[in-house]
């Protein structure tokens, strides 16, 4: 998934802000992410052009069944390089999850693998999206 930066911060604050994947005001993104509502709604349209994400006029945000994969994806990478570097590298976890966000950004896809794999037991499977 060629996801820019600032689409995959989008997208992850979109599902943890939605909990059990209930809709998400745009006003609440915004201030999540420290934002203008302009940047919030030019996003929502990146978003909801890559099929992403659902939203009505003036209405809230819900993924939708892609999104929430893809978000689910990007979450557990998160959380996974979150533990590494908390676990590994003793950073708090404020730090640490800033982090991890901004590897998930920066890094590539490789880099990102091998550093979950230090964190994850032996064996454990990874599941992929269909044409990863």
């Amino acid at each position: 998934m060629g996801m820019s930066a600032a689409a995959t911060r989008y997208l992850l604050t979109i599902y943890e802000l939605s909990g059990e994947g209930a809709p998400v005001r745009s006003v609440d993104i915004s201030r999540a992410l420290g934002v203008s509502p302009a940047s919030v709604v030019h996003m929502m349209g990146v978003l909801s052009g890559e099929g992403l994400i659902s939203k009505r006029h003036y209405g809230r945000v819900q993924l939708t069944e892609e999104g929430v994969w893809a978000a689910n994806q990007l979450y557990t990478k998160c959380t996974l390089l979150e533990s590494f570097l908390t676990e590994e590298l003793a950073l708090e976890r404020q730090v640490a999850r800033r982090d991890a966000v901004a590897c998930l950004c920066s890094l590539s896809e490789e880099s990102i693998e091998r550093l979950i794999r230090r964190v994850l037991p032996e064996n454990t499977v990874i599941l992929r999206a269909a044409g990863e």
